[in-house]
């Protein structure tokens, strides 16, 4: 494997039920949190999603393999989530994103959108398998 190694045909497969999940789980939290605000979700949002963007394609999360393993998909989308978690976290410390890299929230993010994300890939396999 390179140390970039996407398959475009990955990253049209994958890329939109990652950004799905990753949306959906800032959406509940924002809404369990009663913080439901068009600038509060984008504030959180943002971050997560170009932790994602930034990250997934260097950890295999869109590699050759993803496409023809169906296990390959699903682990390497949640050990991806493990960097794009951290990377984000590390934005929401900076100023330019209200909130703070907060180890509890860490934790949090980590087990429940690596759930989100291992959902929407499996639901994306299932779609693909179903269509042929």
């Amino acid at each position: 494997m390179d140390l970039y190694d996407a398959d475009p045909r990955a990253v049209v497969r994958f890329l939109p039920g990652d950004l799905l999940a990753i949306a959906a789980f800032v959406l509940v939290g924002t809404l369990s949190h009663g913080t439901l605000t068009p600038q509060r979700y984008v504030n959180v949002l943002v971050p997560f999603a170009v932790g994602w963007v930034v990250v997934a394609p260097f950890a295999g999360a869109y590699d050759t393999g993803v496409r023809e393993s169906s296990r390959a998909a699903l682990l390497y989308g949640a050990a991806s989530w493990l960097g794009a978690d951290f990377l984000a976290q590390l934005l929401r410390g900076t100023p330019f994103f209200r909130g703070s890299a907060d180890p509890q929230f860490f934790v949090v993010a980590l087990v429940f959108c690596t759930i989100a994300l291992t959902v929407a890939r499996f639901l994306t396999l299932v779609v693909v398998d179903y269509r042929g």
